[in-house]
């Protein structure tokens, strides 16, 4: 495995670790453009009344801000660019109907999202706005597979949740207050039951019992008819088991695990939330879900099912295999330039060495699979025997 990150969490892309990113997000755009997905640019930075509005403010702490000196205002760079958007779709495109969107670009972070994490993540990903129902929540994690699939993973693993389920048997508890909510999700995400019976003492017995056995359910699909059993006693839950176990059965992984206590992300998303995850990162390559109502806060409702890929994780998993270049002679004859140019507009590199300069010296850029060479009275392309000459 290849290690690109510093100590502090921020380092440089050198050549071979720029050409695998970049050749992944052509690809895995070009795979969104396919499903009818719409390519954007938001900025960098922008002021934080309009970075961190909405759903955006789960971001605050992960945001790192500053002063523009031209306006005096606070503005902020990027952490996520979802908001971004969600911003972009109901503040400035504001279509009637579904909008599909998506993007590549970096994120910074005040602080890495784990240890092992880079500071600032190279994301791609892909927004629906003004759709409900199932179907589109399975077109987005359908979308999500493909896109893995075909950026090389080898066994497609998704984790499904659905946010509806504990939020369904937290409502249903009278005696609920907005601090234990918090200690009880907290606990549900940490996956420990000792800390979710403290959290839960003050509730009714249904209710700690629901929870304490949702915590430990964390499996195939077959899980789903144990959860269906627990949510017996909460309608509401039992919707959910339900949109879960159709999306199960259609999402096109692999392999499925199913989360019978997600609440990753549960300030955020409405409903169902998926990860793919690899054996090789720490974290989850890929993280999506339902966030209704995220364009509230720009003046416009809007239903909404996406997923972000961080993709500069994924390309630190591989040695990007190296391009094959011809390589021409230091010569000023126009007969060579026309040859050149003519190649390169067929897609090819060509290096016109410099006087003095020795093929060799390219080794560790390309793999040098011709050279032209003057015979016969013209200028001719031939391969070389060992790919270094």
């Amino acid at each position: 495995m290849t290690n690109w990150l510093l100590p502090d969490h921020i380092s440089d892309m050198l050549p071979r670790q720029a050409r695998e990113l970049e050749r992944l997000r052509a690809l895995t755009l070009g795979i969104m453009r396919s499903h009818g997905f719409e390519v954007i640019r938001p900025p960098m930075f922008e002021f934080l009344d309009s970075l961190l509005t909405g759903s955006g403010n789960r971001l605050e702490r992960s945001t790192i801000k500053f002063v523009d000196e031209s306006s005096g205002r606070l503005a902020g760079f990027r952490a996520d660019i979802t908001p971004q958007v969600a911003r972009i779709d109901a503040h400035i495109l504001n279509r009637p109907g579904i909008t599909r969107l998506c993007y590549a670009g970096s994120v910074l972070h005040a602080k890495p999202r784990h240890p092992l994490a880079t500071r600032q993540p190279y994301v791609v990903g892909a927004e629906m706005f003004g759709a409900t129902g199932r179907e589109s929540d399975l077109e987005m994690v359908k979308l999500a597979s493909e896109v893995l699939r075909r950026i090389g993973v080898p066994r497609v693993h998704l984790v499904l949740g659905h946010t509806g389920i504990v939020r369904a048997v937290l409502k249903s508890d009278p005696a609920l207050g907005a601090e234990a909510q918090r200690q009880i999700v907290s606990a549900l995400g940490d996956k420990d039951p000792s800390e979710l019976a403290s959290a839960t003492a003050g509730l009714a017995e249904s209710t700690r019992r629901a929870l304490s056995a949702l915590c430990l359910i964390y499996g195939g699909t077959e899980s789903l008819s144990e959860i269906e059993s627990v949510c017996a006693g909460f309608p509401q839950a039992l919707e959910a088991v339900q949109e879960l176990r159709w999306l199960t059965e259609r999402c096109g992984a692999d392999e499925v695990t199913v989360d019978g206590s997600s609440v990753t992300g549960f300030d955020y998303y409405t409903g169902v939330s998926f990860a793919g995850i690899l054996e090789d990162l720490p974290e989850p390559i890929l993280r999506g879900g339902r966030y209704d109502g995220i364009g509230l806060a720009f003046g416009r409702y809007r239903p909404a099912v996406g997923f972000t890929i961080y993709m500069r994780e994924y390309a630190a998993l591989h040695d990007a295999e190296l391009p094959e270049a011809t390589t021409a002679p230091a010569s000023e004859d126009p007969a060579l330039g026309s040859l050149i140019e003519k190649l390169r507009e067929q897609g090819e590199i060509v290096v016109q060495l410099l006087p003095g300069e020795k093929p060799q010296g390219l080794s560790e850029s390309f793999r040098l699979t011709h050279r032209i060479v003057f015979e016969d009275g013209r200028w001719t392309v031939k391969g070389t025997a060992a790919g270094t000459d």
